[in-house]
């Protein structure tokens, strides 16, 4: 099962440094949990090329889980960085596997957008 997040894109497709910064933030706080990381949690990240500036940005990560009980906790995990700080940008979420509609439902309660499936991300890069 995997979750993947990405920052909201704007009617342009283009995203504003405000979601960037969330989906970074979002990645680094669940990469530090160490109870999810001792229970098979697994953070890949996938970043777009900006030709001309330093550094490649996040376009999205996915949070592999294994099983629909881990991702259950992932959700409980994005609720406490939800709720630990002010939000400048809109984050959305695609649940692939089993149980989506669940922890779709997890997420969306919390205040994430859900995006469209493969059209919303691809699987355009490998993971890094």
């Amino acid at each position: 099962m995997e979750i993947r997040f990405s920052a909201a894109q704007g009617e342009a497709g283009v995203r504003g440094a405000g979601g960037d910064k969330e989906l970074e933030s979002l990645r680094d706080w669940l990469e530090d949990d160490d109870q999810l990381r001792s229970e098979g949690m697994r953070v890949e990240s996938v970043y777009q090329d900006r030709p001309g500036a330093m550094g490649d940005l996040l376009e999205w990560f996915g949070v592999a889980c294994g099983a629909a009980s881990l991702a259950i906790e992932v959700t409980h995990s994005v609720r406490g960085w939800w709720r630990s700080r002010g939000h400048e940008g809109e984050l959305t979420f695609v649940v692939r596997g089993e149980d989506v509609e669940r922890i779709g439902g997890l997420l969306r309660d919390i205040g994430l957008r859900e995006g469209e499936g493969e059209g919303e991300h691809g699987d355009e890069g490998a993971p890094q």
